[in-house]
């Protein structure tokens, strides 16, 4: 059996574990009290409690982000010939024009190498005219074969009317002899002069095959005299092609801007030699110049995983810097990279701000608050007036006209750290419970502070 004073002993015990665990239950406006708790709590004078009701505003929410001011624009010159800087044309903090001069190199071999084709494309055109010529006079030895065949066709036509004759004559004299009507030797007349003209016609026979075959060779030969003619073109034709890829390749040693801007950088001095990058080592590839354009500027801000979603084009945002506090330059997102970063999971975002002034200067580091969404109409309570538990649900405590506490379940929305976003569960007549709400229960009465 447990004696009185044991059992006694016992009871106080607990009572003091039960106290020292009070505290840790009493989280705020918990509606899952034991209903017996309120009234130990109301036990004397009530509360005395702020009073906040709900805003309506305009809700802006903005997320500053670190940012990095950079050129519109940047061209970091190299060369494209070997040789030696012959002229330098500008420094550092100067600014140029577009395709103005920067240096000039001086490459004599390949002048030389220009000069050399200009007069292989002379001996080249030269070959042309000789090919030319040579057309004419195969064309004109053409005309002179044709002529001369023309000329044999028509000693043949005259070789067989003068066959056809004798040899009619020569008919008609042997029979005149065969009826002893002419003289014998009539016949060998008659015979004489037909063979004579069968000779003639055999010899224009042959007269015209000659001058066939002296037809094709001039024709042959004007075919040959055109195809070196062309050939002759197309070798000009190569050598010009030659002779514009050396002026290309001049065309390099002139270092031009490729925009208007500064020159940034300069690491090059009359008479150095200059290399190649195609063919330099890795150690000598080192540009020339830099040139940026800086009237205009780009800022680049690396947007968080959990707002790049938020952020577009067309976003507001201010540019804090660190070198000029006080004085924001305002503008808007122009473009966004919509992908994330895998090693930083950021998002890029660029922002193009006029740099007339010449302010803002490559490499400046700050601060730009980029504003994601805009709400109008927004109910809005204090941060301080909000309670959330364990599992993110969270509840305001509502002070009736009674006076009387109401524990009201809200969904929030943006939340700021100093004031959150009501979407549903108050109206903007709402008395709510502003500071220590751990100390307030459901039915409590509380002293509202005037």
């Amino acid at each position: 059996m447990v004696s009185d004073s044991a059992l006694r002993s016992l009871l106080v015990l607990l009572a003091g574990a039960c106290l020292a665990a009070a505290p840790l239950s009493m989280t705020g406006c918990n509606q899952d009290a034991p209903a017996q708790q309120p009234a130990a709590v109301e036990a004397g004078d009530p509360p005395t409690v702020s009073v906040v009701s709900p805003t309506v505003t305009t809700l802006r929410r903005t997320t500053t982000q670190p940012a990095t001011v950079h050129a519109y624009y940047q061209a970091e010159l190299y060369a494209k010939v070997s040789g030696y800087l012959d002229d330098l044309k500008v420094d550092i903090g100067q600014t140029v024009s577009k395709d103005e001069p920067l240096g000039i190199i001086a490459v004599p071999e390949m002048q030389k190498s220009r000069e050399k084709q200009e007069a292989d494309i002379r001996r080249l055109v030269a070959e042309e005219g000789k090919a030319a010529a040579a057309i004419k006079l195969a064309a004109a030895q053409v005309a002179s074969a044709e002529a001369a065949l023309d000329s044999a066709r028509a000693d043949i036509s005259t070789a067989v009317s003068r066959v056809d004759a004798d040899k009619s004559e020569f008919d008609r004299v042997t029979d005149l002899v065969n009826q002893k009507a002419v003289a014998a030797r009539l016949l060998d007349e008659a015979r004489q002069k037909y063979e004579s003209s069968q000779s003639a016609k055999a010899s224009a026979d042959a007269s015209l095959l000659s001058a066939t075959a002296a037809v094709t060779v001039a024709s042959e030969q004007e075919a040959v005299a055109t195809a070196e003619e062309a050939a002759a073109k197309a070798q000009t034709d190569v050598a010009r092609s030659e002779l514009g890829e050396i002026d290309a390749m001049l065309s390099y040693a002139t270092l031009k801007a490729p925009f208007a801007g500064v020159v940034t950088q300069r690491h090059v001095d009359p008479g150095d030699l200059v290399r190649n990058i195609q063919t330099a080592s890795e150690s000598s590839r080192k540009p020339l110049f830099e040139v940026s354009q800086v009237d205009r500027v780009r800022v680049r801000i690396a947007i968080p995983e959990n707002e790049a979603a938020l952020a577009g084009e067309g976003d507001d945002v201010s540019l804090e810097l660190r070198s000029m506090p006080g004085r924001p330059f305002p503008g808007k997102i122009k473009r966004v990279a919509k992908r994330l970063d895998e090693g930083t999971r950021t998002m890029l975002a660029e922002v193009e701000l006029q740099n007339d002034e010449g302010l803002l200067l490559p490499g400046m580091y700050g601060e730009v608050t980029i504003t994601l969404e805009e709400t109008a109409n927004a109910l809005v309570l204090p941060a301080t007036a909000v309670r959330f538990d364990e599992k993110g649900n969270s509840t305001v405590c509502v002070v009736g006209s009674d006076s009387t506490i109401s524990v009201v379940a809200v969904t929030t929305g943006y939340d700021d750290g100093k004031q959150i976003q009501i979407l549903t569960g108050l109206d903007a007549s709402a008395r709510v419970a502003d500071g220590s709400l751990a100390r307030l229960k459901e039915g409590q009465k509380v002293k509202v502070d005037d």
